[in-house]
């Protein structure tokens, strides 16, 4: 599962158009393009869909960037030279040569492993994040939605962009296992749990006049307002899912006290939706990025954490709030 010979096998086939091809696949399994999907279920199909899709990538996230951590294992290229970077038209820079595992159940010999975890050359590549993200999100669209076409894509996007990340020589076949399995638990907890639980879609479809006093209510605010602060706690928890996981937690909450938008409205009014979430977000993140050097400048990693979870609470309240007054949504 950690040999490079698979990866070399698969790079022997190499081309400018199979480049092409297989840098388009790992390029729509980035967070930029999953966070414009979630955005576009969330305004432009259904609000109560949108933000357990959202919930199932962000825990997916967390915990295969926390497992990545944990494991430190490292990329193909980074354990043989005769690994190629397929493009990115820079040479590999490992001195390591056919130093992956000898055999399919074997592991990478310890020995380079602690010099990698010394002298690190890049991020850790198991699971693999491209993979897990393809099961979870495209998984969980058909579950929720259950068409044909979309089951197709689905099908397309769980076996080509994994395939990728082999293809350009980022992961193991090892890599795309964990991500796969890790995956499939994620949505599968999310749709059993969150989306086709029943107390869950009556607690959701009313506005919260009082807290109801019962123990599956406490267990549900504990989830909102205190997991993300105890998952602080955790050295290995990536800070931007948490602040992600907050800040939709906060957005979410203002609206479900005040009413929750109706899934209801013309194309026009969706896409209107999706155009004022898009320039929210859009905005928000771009005052960050360029006046970080104006909030903390020697607390960038608080800044950065306010970036994702204030972005993310303004889009889900905020975008809502004025959709809201300008009529394209109505709520509960």
């Amino acid at each position: 599962m950690f040999q490079t010979e698979l990866v070399i096998f698969l790079q022997s086939f190499a081309s400018d158009f199979w480049i092409l091809f297989f840098k388009f696949w790992t390029e729509i399994g980035y967070l930029s393009w999953i966070r414009f999907i979630i955005l576009f279920a969330l305004f432009g199909i259904s609000f109560r869909v949108g933000f357990i899709l959202l919930h199932t990538i962000v825990w997916n996230g967390l915990i295969s960037m926390s497992l990545k951590e944990v494991f430190a294992l490292p990329r193909p290229w980074q354990v043989d030279v005769n690994v190629h970077l397929l493009g990115q038209d820079i040479p590999n820079p490992t001195l390591f040569r056919s130093m992956g595992a000898k055999n399919f159940f074997g592991g990478i010999p310890h020995k380079v492993i602690e010099v990698l975890r010394e002298n690190p050359l890049g991020s850790w590549g198991f699971p693999s994040g491209h993979t897990s993200n393809a099961v979870a999100l495209w998984g969980s669209l058909y579950l929720f939605f259950k068409k044909i076409w979309l089951g197709l894509v689905a099908i397309a996007m769980i076996i080509f962009i994994p395939l990728s990340r082999m293809y350009l020589g980022l992961h193991f076949f090892g890599d795309l296992l964990g991500g796969y399995l890790i995956g499939l638990v994620v949505i599968l907890l999310f749709y059993k749990y969150g989306y086709k639980n029943a107390w869950c879609q009556t607690i959701f479809d009313k506005k919260l006049v009082k807290i109801p006093r019962d123990a599956k209510t406490l267990l549900l605010l504990l989830y909102f307002l205190a997991l993300p602060f105890m998952l602080l706690l955790i050295p290995q928890a990536p800070r931007a899912g948490i602040a992600v996981f907050l800040g939709a937690n906060l957005g979410y909450l203002l609206l479900w006290i005040r009413g929750l938008p109706k899934d209801t409205g013309t194309i026009g009014q969706r896409l209107s939706r999706i155009a004022i979430a898009l320039v929210i977000y859009l905005g928000c993140d771009f005052v960050f990025r360029k006046g970080t050097g104006l909030f903390v400048s020697n607390e960038l990693a608080l800044v950065e954490f306010l970036r994702y979870a204030v972005t993310t609470f303004l889009l889900l309240w905020g975008s809502t709030e004025i959709s809201i007054k300008l009529g394209l949504f109505k709520r509960e």
